[in-house]
């Protein structure tokens, strides 16, 4: 499993564009490690309201579970900033 970070997340993961976690069941147990790595603020931006769009094999968690979406070993999971065009 790779976690992939775009654009200005870099600025909440001290310029890592990557992150091998350990291998979790669900996106929740994910973001927990991710939040433990990185800290608090990642963890906050993370969970805010339409700051990020995470992406589990290029679709959309909310198509798989939300954050009790299930995780393979192989799965890529990317984190992008929310872009707001208006």
């Amino acid at each position: 499993m790779i976690v992939t970070f775009y654009s200005s997340i870099t600025k909440y993961t001290g310029g890592d564009k990557s992150f091998t976690p350990k291998t979790h069941p669900t996106l929740r147990g994910l973001l927990e490690e991710l939040g433990e790595n990185y800290g608090e603020s990642f963890k906050a931006f993370l969970l805010g309201s339409e700051t990020c769009i995470i992406l589990i094999n290029g679709k959309g968690i909310m198509l798989s579970g939300g954050l009790d979406s299930p995780l393979e070993p192989g799965d890529k999971i990317d984190i992008l900033p929310f872009v707001d065009a208006g």
